[in-house]
């Protein structure tokens, strides 16, 4: 019985929806990061980062004064081609939205390709009124990796960056941002407070408020659990909706989905008129964008709503895999991604460059009109053209998606390029990134003030 009240304790908890906690979820009892470390036991820190702890090891490629000429994670804008000062922002972190579940994206796949084919019908009709990103590839491939990804342009590599003791370092990521900027922040997630670390992460990041499974039925009852992880998506959005109405503006939001997950159950009221689909999942995708249409139905009339700027983008690809091509790289990171302005205030394009999840805060603090300089790994996809276009992840090796093709690089030498012109100057541009992360979490430190500390260093 001890052994299993101390394994109990090192998880966090019993249930599937917990996971052994790490250091950063003692930013759920702390205002800030840096005051967490106030609160965190010895011998809890030496048991989880025993395999971590100590120095950083990685290749240095460029001496200090030549790295940001390959790649530099500080941007330092001036200017935007469109202007949305002032406006809400609501991310929806979409639980496994493979772009493939979707006819407007990969109608190859999808019979008829008429508008209520494939899997997304309503999130299909919305990409067709956004900035959609036909061609958005995730930083990884666990849902803790997008949230460092999409709230503060950090991307995951060997380890995910949540589980990385580092994490705790010094950052100004997004929903902290903006909460200067007296944005009212928070982050929205079905499950259990606390579980998963989303919670922990989320407020590291800068959000204030947290609104969970607990939240959710003080107020509508213990109905709507699923059984598994948490409140059902479909009432879960309508909870966010009900929030937002009585939050002062301007706010920020981040909800995460669930339900498109394993072991791929819907309510059972909605069974029955679903598409059955080719994968276990389709049926949870489509409950999901169903979910999102009655969403939409109930708030698009509320003043706050045409105000609000939506970003949907998928936490990575699904485990179930309707096509042959999605099974392999890069089609195994491809993924939905688009922002949308109820009011069309950003002009629909599909845009058919390369972009990636950490691309989101850069690409939301240009339409904001930032003109603060930031730390971030991604670019402003609408106002940084001289940032090229691409996607860069870690699987066995480091991988990069960019209009030319594809690349593998094993940290010594490119084990795989298209054999363009331009092989060498993403190899310089790869190992100047991979050079520039290292090194920022070996400083524990994500900031634009500290960055020149590891030019000198």
């Amino acid at each position: 019985m001890a052994v299993l009240l101390c394994i109990a304790g090192v998880r966090g908890g019993v249930t599937r929806m917990t996971r052994p906690i790490t250091l950063s979820n003692a930013t759920l009892y702390a205002p800030t990061s840096e005051k967490a470390h106030l609160i965190l036991s010895n011998p809890f820190c030496i048991l989880r980062t025993i395999n971590t702890a100590g120095t950083v090891r990685y290749t240095r490629y460029f001496p200090p004064e030549e790295l940001d000429s390959h790649f530099t994670p500080v941007h330092r804008p001036d200017s935007s081609a469109v202007s949305l000062a002032g406006r809400n922002v609501v991310i929806f972190i979409m639980e496994s939205m493979s772009a493939e579940h979707s006819a407007y994206l990969c109608p190859e796949l999808h019979e008829g390709g008429g508008d209520e084919s494939g899997y997304t019908p309503f999130l299909d009709s919305l990409m067709s009124r956004s900035l959609c990103f036909a061609q958005m590839y995730a930083n990884g491939t666990r849902s803790i990796q997008a949230m460092p990804s999409v709230l503060g342009s950090i991307p995951s590599f060997k380890q995910p960056f949540v589980l990385m003791p580092q994490s705790l370092g010094k950052s100004r990521q997004l929903p902290r941002m903006l909460r200067d900027k007296g944005y009212n922040t928070s982050f929205f997630c079905g499950s259990e407070r606390g579980s998963m670390g989303f919670g922990a992460y989320a407020r590291n990041a800068g959000i204030d408020r947290l609104l969970s499974r607990e939240d959710y039925e003080a107020v509508h009852g213990n109905d709507d659990f699923d059984g598994y992880w948490g409140i059902w998506d479909g009432p879960f959005l309508q909870f966010l909706g009900e929030e937002l109405c009585s939050t002062p503006e301007p706010f920020f939001a981040a909800l995460f989905t669930l339900s498109a997950h394993h072991p791929f159950v819907v309510p059972d009221t909605e069974r029955g008129s679903l598409p059955a689909g080719t994968t276990p999942n389709h049926k949870c995708v489509a409950y999901d964008d169903r979910s999102f249409r009655r969403f939409y139905r109930r708030f698009e009339h509320e003043e706050w709503f045409r105000r609000t700027i939506f970003v949907f983008v998928a936490d990575h690809v699904s485990s179930e895999k309707m096509a042959a091509r999605t099974r392999t790289f890069p089609g195994n990171h491809h993924i939905m991604g688009f922002i949308h302005t109820p009011d069309g205030a950003l002009a629909p394009q599909r845009l058919a460059q390369t972009v990636q999840q950490i691309d989101i805060m850069p690409t939301l603090l240009g339409l904001l009109g930032n003109r603060e300089p930031y730390f971030a790994f991604g670019r402003d996809v609408l106002n940084e053209p001289d940032r090229e276009p691409w996607a860069v992840m870690y699987d066995t090796e480091f991988r990069v998606v960019n209009p030319e093709g594809v690349y593998s690089f094993d940290e010594h030498r490119m084990t795989a390029t298209p054999g363009t012109d331009g092989d060498k100057r993403v190899e310089n541009r790869l190992k100047a990134l991979i050079q520039q992360y290292y090194g920022h979490v070996e400083m524990k430190n994500y900031t634009v003030e500290d960055h020149d500390r590891i030019q000198t260093d």
